[in-house]
């Protein structure tokens, strides 16, 4: 099956991370999911260059619907840099996004994942593909990642972004501890695959099954002498 429309010059960006570093990755794994219906959650979308490849590739079926999480204030390795120049990131998003064919799709929620997310889960959302590439700090990847995996369907993705940045020297702060833990927290029910830069993991019935510990004493590791 064929991409939607290639021609990213539509779109300007001051910083191409995406394009630069994974759509070429985001082609290859994504061809199969081209043309068939999606319900889409974004946590993150900065200046829209996922989002624009997203509306472009996979919003094309008809009844295709795609969410969008971000506060467009940036992360805290954004802030206090002109480099990033924040104070436009809301506006460069939508005038990228405006582009699309498909924007139409497109519901836009301006709010951080902390409150998005619990308001799609008592909306009962469902989605299955979900992109998470907001906060950089570990502890709100755990976050994001918990709560998007209870609204992913059977056999959707989830994507990471940043598996492998670095932007702390502190490693509890980096995104890779975080996802590394829910890959093992859920590791019953998914399979992965790492890319460059991002880790790919995909939801499957449940192949663990929980064996009771049949030795009361050892439940809270009394033999161990951690009682």
């Amino acid at each position: 099956m064929a991409l939607g429309n290639t021609d990213r010059s539509r779109f300007t960006f001051e910083h191409t991370w995406f394009d630069d570093w994974v759509r070429a990755k985001w082609e290859e794994l994504t061809e199969p999911l081209i043309d068939k219906p999606h319900r889409i959650l974004e946590i993150g979308a900065f200046e829209g260059a996922s989002t624009t490849w997203l509306l472009d590739n996979l919003m094309t079926h008809p009844s295709s619907r795609m969410t969008v999480v971000d506060t467009f204030q940036g992360g805290m390795e954004h802030q206090n840099s002109e480099k990033y120049n924040v104070t436009s990131l809301e506006g460069r998003f939508r005038a990228n996004v405006a582009q699309c064919e498909h924007v139409d799709k497109l519901r836009v929620m301006k709010a951080t994942s902390d409150h998005a997310l619990l308001d799609l889960r008592r909306e009962d959302a469902r989605f299955d593909f979900i992109y998470i590439d907001a906060s950089h700090l570990a502890i709100d990847v755990l976050h994001d990642a918990v709560l998007c995996w209870r609204m992913l369907e059977l056999h959707g993705n989830l994507v990471f972004d940043d598996y492998t940045w670095k932007g702390y020297m502190e490693d509890c702060y980096n995104p890779r501890i975080a996802i590394k833990s829910f890959l093992q927290c859920a590791e019953q029910e998914l399979e992965s695959k790492e890319t460059e830069s991002q880790m790919w993991v995909r939801k499957v019935p449940n192949r663990i099954n929980a064996t009771p510990n049949p030795d009361p004493d050892l439940f809270y590791g009394k033999s161990n002498g951690l009682g």
